[in-house]
């Protein structure tokens, strides 16, 4: 894998990172994000740039676990419709 050398602006900021080069686009496109919260944060009335930051940690965080969370209740359901159609369909196949 091809590794690429990006520069991304993330709070005023410009940073050298390394990619993947299948990575590039997605690692632009969270720079861009982040730049397009830590903008909104700012016309919310947040001029400090560290406390926008950490709210949009904070906002990240809680995403990150509203989705695991689900993942895991999809999970679970899925486990539970095999569960029931493997012990409708085991009789069936051994008699």
């Amino acid at each position: 894998m091809e590794e690429l050398s990006i520069r991304v602006k993330i709070a005023d900021r410009y940073y050298r990172l390394f990619v993947e080069s299948e990575s590039e686009a997605i690692v632009r496109e969270a720079a861009k994000m982040l730049q397009d919260e830590l903008k909104h944060y700012r016309e919310l009335g947040i001029s400090d740039t560290q406390d926008a930051l950490a709210r949009i940690a904070f906002d990240c965080l809680i995403t990150k676990l509203r989705g695991e969370r689900q993942v895991q209740r999809l999970q679970q359901m899925v486990f539970d419709k095999i569960t029931q159609l493997d012990q409708v369909v085991t009789p069936a196949i051994t008699t």
